[in-house]
């Protein structure tokens, strides 16, 4: 597997934002949230890199902020349209990276 590409700050706006309501309900379950709340670190600043993982579709991963609490975000792009496709309360490490390059 390649190394993982650097983040980089870009503003990030979707025409339209979408996500698998049954992978949204299993994020709540696990983690408190869903990817509907996650959702509202877009449009704004956000530190992202491509996912490196082979996958079928081309994932970016996303660190940025709502309310105040930092995420980590795993999503594709098609045309302007967002597919979130999990995420998580940003760990050590990745919240250190949104403070030190996301302000």
């Amino acid at each position: 597997m390649p190394p993982p590409h650097p983040f980089q700050l870009v503003y990030r706006t979707f025409g339209e934002i979408t996500f698998d309501p049954a992978k949204s309900d299993e994020i709540f379950e696990l983690r408190g949230f869903d990817l509907a709340y996650v959702s509202r670190m877009f449009p704004g600043m956000v530190l992202e890199r491509p996912d490196t993982r082979s996958y079928s579709e081309r994932r970016y991963q996303a660190i940025g902020n709502v309310l105040g609490e930092v995420f980590f975000v795993v999503y594709t792009r098609r045309g302007d349209t967002c597919r979130l496709i999990t995420a998580w309360i940003a760990e050590p490490h990745e919240r250190k990276l949104w403070y030190d390059l996301g302000h």
